[in-house]
Order: C-alpha cells, then structure tokens, then sequence
C-alpha cells in the first residue's frame, strides 16, 4: 500500500570507549525534571557518541549539540561548550521548526553503550523516549509528552519540507511518525520505513535519503520503495553518520562519515569535502547564512566551512 505522496509525506575517553560504543499519551507539559548546570564553558565535551547538531536561525555562532551526554550549547562557534536540557537524555537528534528547536533521544541510565545491535545494523540503545522543546534557541528547556508517538526511542527527527509545522519522528524500531504541530502529537505514516533506522533527511521535492553504519546508503522517491546505492567511503567502508540539507539549495547536501562527504546533485553522487581518518557524526547548516556549515569528528574536533561545505577549517 503506498504510504507517502507529495501532499502527506514529504518529504525523514578514550580510543577504547570509541571501540566498544561501535562494537507517550498526553499534551505538551513544563518539565519538573532536573536540568543540567549551564554555567561553565568547556571545549567539546568528551561523550561516548556525538548525534546531532543544530545552528541558531540568527545567529551562525550559536550552536547545538546532542550527544549521549546530553545537550550542549555554544555561543561563540563551537569554540566552547556549556551543558544544556534534561539530564540523562542521550539526544540522538535535533530540528528546528519556526522558532521550536525540538530535541529527540531517549532517557539512558548513568552507565550504558549508547548504541545496541537490532539484527544487522545498530540503532540507538532501546528505552523510553525523551522529547524536549526550547524557544530561546536552546538556552532552557521543557519536556514533552505528544500525543500518538510511542515510548520508544527516537532515533532521528526529519523536517516536513512541506509544512512549517512538520516534523518526523523515526524511531529505533524503524516506525516513522508524522506531526504538524510542532511535535504536540504524531500519527502513524509507516510501520517499518523500508530502510534500516538511523540517519534520514527529507528533500524539498520529496525524495527520502538515508543510510547507517553498516549497510550503507539508501535513496527513495515516495518514502516506500527504496533502493540501495552502491556507496562507499573515502576509506573504502560504507558508513553513513548524518545528513544535513542546505537550508537555500536542497540539492548541495553534506554528509558525515569518514571525514564529510558533499553531494550537489541532492544526493545521486558524493565526492569528498573533508578527508579524515576519523570518524565524524553531527553536521548542520546555518540558516541565517547558508554558506556556513558545521562539522564534529569523534576525536573531538569541530570544522566549519564558510564556502556552501566545499573547504573546511578547523575551529577547535
């Protein structure tokens, strides 16, 4: 039964630690959990996995982490770093929707790899869901409770291309969700999305890309059928980390690997932006101007590009 159309779907520490990580009915309600110290600034925090990241829609020096520490705020371009949102989330993924930034994840116990094995591929690490919301571009927080949406992780949170107020949410079990009110409630769109659940972005004319550690790289018309892309990396691996779309031109599209990888044919065909020999995971572009985008490695790093992702250097 085909699930998408253009009008419903639019559009998805130490080396050692590194090594081991690879190996909700209700309204939106104020959190009375706990948040997490603000007030002092450090480089990068170390985390065992670095998830998401989201660029102010004002400001291009105001940056947002997720990782499986939690949520991280920087408000000189990633130069450092303070601690931000609800404690205990491993947040897996951010999106920006209006003036929303929404933050998706799970609730992770103070020990625990923050990612598992499901079958062939890994997800993040089951347990119960945790969506947040911040209208002050992630200065304070408030958990929510959407109506619809499993208490299961969130795996990723996609922009809806088509509504200022869509959003998708993948979960860890492969079900994508669908809200088009900030993430207040979801409906059901797939039971199982047709490719394996990690990393998802969403076009402006509707093509689904998509991609994980193991198998690699997946593309879609409709969000139903998909095929698999002969893909691999600039160290001959097939990983796939993020995706980020620029926010001017859906066809110049990064995504994180190896190093980052930069498609400008809306993600047919990629060539290397940043060769690395480390692994790298969050990636986003700033709004207010599109030509600069961020990049974080796994050896703690931060890049920024101020050429549309073509060059990159290193902030910190």
């Amino acid at each position: 039964m085909r699930f998408f159309t253009r009008k419903r779907v639019v559009a998805a520490a130490l080396v050692a630690a590194f090594v081991a990580v690879f190996a909700a009915i209700g309204a939106v309600s104020k959190s009375s959990e706990p948040v997490v110290d603000t007030t002092v600034a450090e480089p990068v925090p170390t985390a065992e996995w670095y998830w998401a990241m989201a660029v102010s829609r004002s400001d291009p020096d105001v940056l947002l982490l997720g990782t499986s520490s939690g949520l991280y705020r920087s408000e000189n371009g990633g130069k450092t770093w303070k601690p931000t949102g609800p404690e205990g989330l491993n947040a897996t993924s951010l999106a920006q929707i209006g003036d929303t930034l929404l933050a998706g994840g799970v609730r992770m116990a103070k020990r625990g790899s923050p990612i598992v094995r499901k079958g062939s591929s890994r997800v993040a690490t089951d347990g119960p869901a945790l969506l947040a919301a911040s209208t002050d571009e992630g200065e304070t927080w408030e958990v929510m409770r959407p109506r619809g949406l499993p208490d299961v992780t969130v795996q990723a949170l996609v922009l809806d291309p088509e509504s200022d107020a869509g959003v998708y949410a993948l979960l860890n079990d492969g079900r994508l969700f669908r809200s088009t009110d900030e993430g207040s409630s979801f409906q059901l769109v797939s039971s199982e999305l047709g490719a394996p659940p990690w990393a998802l972005a969403i076009t402006e004319d509707g093509r689904f890309i998509a991609g994980n550690m193991d198998s690699g790289y997946y593309m879609s018309d409709d969000g139903e059928k998909w095929q698999k892309i002969d893909y691999t990396d600039s160290n001959g691996d097939r990983h796939v980390m993020e995706f980020a779309i620029h926010p001017a031109d859906s066809t110049r599209v990064l995504m994180t690997s190896t190093g980052v990888e930069l498609s400008t044919d809306g993600g047919k065909t990629w060539q290397v932006a940043l060769r690395s020999e480390e692994m790298f995971g969050p990636v986003a572009w700033a709004p207010s101007e599109p030509d600069v985008a961020y990049a974080v490695g796994f050896d703690h790093s931060v890049w920024r590009s101020e050429d549309s992702g073509e060059s990159w250097v290193q902030v910190t």
